[in-house]
């Protein structure tokens, strides 16, 4: 069987994307159309990836059309036996062609689109998207999210079936990281946000729960992001010395990086249901690394953190809560617990080697 797989995001940056298409490829035929960005060099896949060029101007929105119209022109090129539409706008660019040559078309929808936050990039357009989505969506046959409570959401809101596809790592071996945090701060607890700096990230409730740390405790956000300069400016402005910040490590560095940290955050706040919904990456990558999580007290996150017993949900709001819990979390009785449940989980539970399954048991029902 041949699926054409369209996006709009960085493929080389997107993993859950390229893990799709490494276990369908095992069984089917697999080319991905992405969003040409620069200097992005290739890589060698069990699967085809055409880049698409589309023409440049200044004008940001004008930008954006021309590259969604030059893959949809891509998509329409292709003659796959199923359409395979990452997210909202990968959907749009599909729609067209699964309509008029009748094929199979699948919406792989990473965010809850109809309640987004309302984003620099998002602003004008944002009331939109819900009624783009319904409109789309009827041409749809099945739907992949990334965890239940979106997939039963969605599938209530559709009445189309969604499967959930957790966004794990991938279990294999890992290079050593050019990041020693153990080496630059001796004798620290290292407390870590992996994952760049946006809106909604809880930036500002980490930085603010830092100045109830003891002195022994500093807080590292690995990531750049767009509100990293931001997220500076109030470290700067609170006279905080325990706040250090990095650029993004290499997809293959990042456990070893991780690894070394004695507790991860992801503080997600409660800006949308999207976001109330969501279960971010960087939860399992954690896990894979066997460091203890704090995170938001959201559904998904309980799910995971809660029910395993490998770390701690609080509100994300609330600065001094967040120090109290990182604080009780990183006492050497409690590591010691964590780190025993941690112990291959994500060999044996949490890996892509079993959600890979799913998506092909997925298909096969197709």
């Amino acid at each position: 069987m041949k699926i054409c797989m369209i996006t709009t995001s960085e493929i080389y940056h997107d993993t859950r994307i390229l893990n799709e298409a490494s276990s369908l490829s095992e069984s089917h035929k697999v080319t991905v159309l992405a969003r040409r960005y620069p200097d992005q060099k290739s890589h060698k896949h069990p699967f085809i990836v055409k880049q698409i060029d589309y023409p440049k101007i200044s004008f940001f929105q004008i930008n954006i059309f021309l590259s969604l119209f030059s893959l949809a022109r891509a998509a329409f090129r292709e003659n796959p036996d199923i359409y395979h539409a990452h997210d909202l706008d990968g959907l749009l660019c599909a729609f067209l062609s699964a309509f008029l040559k009748r094929k199979i078309l699948i919406y792989d929808s990473h965010e809850l689109w109809s309640d987004m936050y309302p984003f620099a990039n998002l602003r004008g357009i944002r009331w939109f998207l819900p009624l783009l989505e319904k409109l789309l969506i009827w041409r749809v046959r099945s739907g992949i999210t990334v965890n239940r409570s979106l997939a039963g959401y969605l599938s209530r809101k559709y009445g189309k079936k969604f499967i959930s596809l957790y966004n794990v790592s991938v279990c294999g071996k890992k290079k050593k990281s050019l990041l020693n945090l153990r080496e630059k701060f001796p004798d620290k607890k290292i407390i870590l946000h992996l994952g760049a700096a946006d809106e909604g990230r809880g930036m500002e409730q980490m930085i603010a729960a830092a100045k109830f740390l003891p002195q022994n405790y500093i807080v590292v956000f690995i990531g750049g992001g767009k509100t990293e300069t931001q997220a500076k400016i109030l470290t700067q402005k609170l006279g905080l010395k325990n706040i250090y910040f990095f650029p993004a490590v290499a997809p293959n560095e990042m456990l070893s990086t991780i690894a070394q940290a004695d507790l991860g955050l992801a503080l997600t706040q409660k800006i949308s249901l999207s976001y109330y919904y969501s279960l971010p990456n960087k939860i399992f990558q954690y896990l894979a690394a066997k460091v203890p999580v704090l995170g938001s007290n959201f559904p998904e996150f309980k799910k995971i953190i809660s029910k395993n017993g490998l770390g701690e949900v609080v509100d994300p709001a609330k600065p001094t809560l967040i120090a109290q819990k990182i604080i009780e979390m990183t006492k050497t009785r409690a590591q010691k617990q964590y780190r025993h449940r941690l112990e291959g989980l994500a060999k044996n539970k949490y890996n892509w080697e079993v959600e890979g399954q799913k998506l092909l048991n997925f298909y096969e029902k197709i």
